[in-house]
Formats: structure tokens, C-alpha cells, sequence
């Protein structure tokens, strides 16, 4: 696939511009401008792929598709139907879902990436047990289907709300509701919280 040639465009990459400002001018071929919303969003996407993933390696491949994806695609965006940062998580979301449709084995999390527990003079087996059931639930959330473990990571990690997600998701709210249902429901029969 061929890069797509820089367009001259004034360079709009301030903090005082608009994502919608940005995206247009990424559309026409502006670097500045896709760099500007790359340092705007690349923590929440990179956020949303490693909660998806639960590995760094996936993790850094599947946001740079993703942000591949908004230079390459920029001008799908229509100005009036959804907020920018919308579609780019409607974006993120599908390519995580597409994603792990394409990797249908599911991985243990192993131990070693669990982030370590503070010691607050804790016993070392309740350190370990507070791992291991970090780990239980890092791997209960990799093994739910990818609708589900996306509409929870949109709730939960990104804080957004139920008619946030059905846009992002294009559903309904009621359907997140369900696949927010549903995945609560799995994680508990599971022992996680």
C-alpha cells in the first residue's frame, strides 16, 4: 500500500485547533495535523488495544493499524455526524474487534506482566495471591467475546457512557446494556468481580 502523498495544507497543528479542524486537514495530506491528533489521542487508543489485548507487543502493532487508519481514512469522517473522538474509537474498536476475530486462541496472561503489588508491608503469599487474582481477571476479561470486552473496556477503562458506546459501537443502548449485562455476568461466574 502506497503512503499517501503530503499535500501542502497550512500548518493547523496548535493546541488552540479542534480535533474537526485537525481531521480535515489530515485528510488533505497534513503531517502536522495528524501529529497533533496522534499526541491528542494516542494515550486513550493505546489504553483501549493493551486493555483489549493484555500485551504490550499486540498492543503497539494494533495502535499504530489504528492510527494508520486515520491518516489513510481521514476523509470517511463527515463533519455533523459524530464527534471525531467518536469515530476514532468507533475505528479503534473494530480493528480490535477484527483483530481478535483473526486470533481466535486465547492467551493465559502471564504472571510476569501483572503489575506488581505495592508493598504496604504485606505478607510475600498475599502479594502473590493478590497477583494471581489480578491475573485471573486480566485473562477472565481476554477470554469474553469481543463485543462484550469491548463495550465493558469503553465503560470501565474509558469511562464512557452507555449512549457513547452504542454511537461508537453503532448499536443501540439497549444493546450495550445487554453486552454490558453479559460480561458482568461471565466475569462473576468466573470468581472475578
Amino acid at each position: 500500500m502506497a503512503e499517501p502523498e503530503s499535500v501542502p495544507v497550512q500548518d493547523c497543528a496548535s493546541d488552540e485547533d479542534d480535533d474537526e479542524t485537525l481531521v480535515l486537514a489530515v485528510a488533505k495530506g497534513s503531517e502536522a495535523a495528524f501529529a497533533r491528533l496522534v499526541s491528542r489521542h494516542s494515550a486513550s487508543v493505546y489504553a483501549l488495544a493493551r486493555r483489549f489485548t493484555g500485551n504490550d507487543g499486540d498492543t503497539d502493532d494494533l495502535t499504530q493499524e489504528i492510527f494508520w487508519k486515520l491518516w489513510t481514512r481521514a476523509a470517511h469522517w463527515r463533519p455533523g455526524e459524530a464527534r471525531f473522538s467518536t469515530w476514532l474509537y468507533r475505528v479503534a474498536v473494530n480493528h480490535c474487534i477484527d483483530w481478535d476475530r483473526k486470533r481466535r486462541w486465547r492467551r493465559w496472561l502471564p504472571l510476569a506482566e501483572v503489575a506488581e503489588v505495592a508493598d504496604d508491608g504485606v505478607a510475600v503469599d498475599r502479594q502473590l495471591e493478590a497477583q494471581q487474582a489480578l491475573a485471573e481477571i486480566r485473562s477472565a476479561i481476554l477470554k469474553l467475546p469481543a463485543k462484550q470486552r469491548a463495550a465493558l473496556l469503553l465503560s470501565v477503562q474509558q469511562e464512557k457512557s452507555n449512549r457513547d458506546i452504542a454511537e461508537i459501537m453503532q448499536t443501540s443502548e439497549g444493546a450495550v446494556e445487554q453486552l454490558l449485562v453479559r460480561a458482568r455476568r461471565t466475569l462473576r461466574g468466573t470468581g472475578s468481580p
